[in-house]
């Protein structure tokens, strides 16, 4: 899943010149349009693709930087395109952009989370007198994980929950039910799916429990979360006693399953 950014930077003045000839810096305007195609995976351009509303827009951040340093702070990217700010003219320029913040990727939806799309352009010149085009192309930089319960197991197991965190943030525990939703302990909408960024440590503990015939049983697994990629953790009973872990992906947001089977007899 991918966004693209197109940036035009435009020359809005030509170089002046002092009573000596001397050059006096010039200044060139970058103008950010955003855009997506009716695909579930968005791409985003000027020319190929439908134009972003300001609504679907307005949530995006705009850095912009030269020689790794910013010059433009993150700034909103209605503010970015109704201040059109100006920069001097030169070499090693290169804009950030990013769907939401890192917070807000895991905190949104009543701690649900959502996706979140990251990306830096190529470097890029600001020169006087003329347009400039530049992409940022943006990936998805978080995991998404949902849960099912396959039939068998719902024939057997009752009062089955499956628990997710990542080991480096045990504070924030999700728990879905028996019917694969998360609901936020604030109440509201219910969620399929969850969002995790992915840090130093990006292993997702996965603790499920049910009671067969009374008895309370319990199993897990860990997952290595990668960016771009979903995670769909299919709970299922296992005669064997063993967690297998079989992963397979498609080519959209990665669909990675993950089958966890739970021993009843043990």
């Amino acid at each position: 899943m991918k966004h693209l950014l197109v940036l035009a930077g435009i020359a809005l003045m030509a170089a002046a010149c002092t009573g000596n000839d001397e050059p006096v810096q010039g200044y060139g305007q970058i103008n950010l349009s955003l855009g997506n195609t009716v695909n579930p995976e968005i791409e985003v351009s000027t020319r190929a693709y439908q134009i972003l509303t300001t609504d679907e827009a307005k949530d995006y951040w705009i850095e912009v930087l030269q020689n790794g340093k910013s010059v433009l702070e993150p700034t909103n990217y209605l503010n970015f395109m109704n201040t059109n700010p100006i920069f001097p003219s030169g070499e090693g320029y290169a804009v950030a952009a990013q769907s939401c913040t890192e917070e807000e990727a895991q905190t949104a939806n009543g701690g649900a989370g959502q996706v979140r799309y990251t990306g830096t352009s190529d470097a890029f010149a600001i020169a006087v007198s003329s347009t400039s085009d530049v992409t940022v192309s943006c990936t998805m930089a978080n995991a998404k994980v949902s849960i099912v319960y396959d039939e068998e197991f719902t024939k057997y197991f009752t009062d089955y929950k499956v628990t997710v965190y990542e080991a480096s943030n045990e504070s924030r525990k999700i728990e879905f039910d028996a019917n694969g939703k998360y609901t936020p302990s604030q109440g509201g909408s219910a969620y399929d799916a969850v969002f995790f960024n992915i840090d130093q440590d990006p292993t997702l503990k996965c603790e499920i429990s049910g009671t067969y015939k009374g008895i309370l049983r319990k199993a897990g697994t860990t997952v290595n979360l990668e960016a771009a990629k979903w995670y769909k953790l299919k709970v299922k009973i296992s005669p064997s006693g063993h967690i297998d872990l079989n992963i397979g992906v498609d080519n959209t947001v990665t669909d990675t399953e993950v089958d966890v089977e739970v021993n009843p007899y043990v």
